[in-house]
């Protein structure tokens, strides 16, 4: 369920994320990145193969590491979500439970295939993260030290990251 934020909520999303509306919809380098991934390092052209053949196990298995980071990600701070209004409007508001966070994710039938269908907000450490093509995802950041908490979830999940 959706619940419309008070006005701290607000000002602390916009104290948090200066700038979201064009980091989310002009301009993706306004944050740096780094790149988290089911693959130890990124992966070279002859290594592509691990991206598309793989069996029902392994699927499984990377989905509950990118499920679990989420998890850990909603019990460690406030998370918002955002959809578009019109006329290039944002409407922030806060998932009503982890149910209602992972039903919006879809990790449960993420593929490789699948890319950018959701963009989680994490004001407190000011960093969005985001899903992105073939078994990764993104956290856009913009102090490195504020995001370590976040990073250590990512180790804890079995997930790898990367500049």
């Amino acid at each position: 369920m959706k619940r419309k934020l008070t006005k701290t909520e607000l000002r602390e999303i916009n104290t948090g994320l200066p700038h979201i509306k064009k980091q989310l919809y002009e301009n993706r380098e306004l944050y740096q990145s780094i790149c988290i991934s089911v693959f130890e390092k990124p992966l070279k052209e002859e290594e592509c193969w691990q991206i598309y053949d793989t069996d029902k196990k392994t699927i499984a298995e990377r989905r509950k590491k990118l499920e679990d980071v989420l998890v850990d990600f909603f019990n460690l701070t406030d998370v918002y979500l955002w959809r578009h209004k019109r006329h290039y409007r944002i409407l922030f508001y806060k998932p009503g439970s982890l149910q209602n966070l992972l039903r919006h994710c879809d990790i449960l039938n993420q593929t490789w295939e699948s890319g950018h269908r959701y963009d989680i907000l994490l004001p407190e450490y000011s960093a969005v993260y985001s899903e992105e093509w073939d078994w990764t995802t993104i956290i856009w950041y913009r102090d490195y030290e504020k995001i370590k908490p976040l990073l250590e979830a990512v180790k804890k999940s079995g997930l790898y990251f990367y500049r």
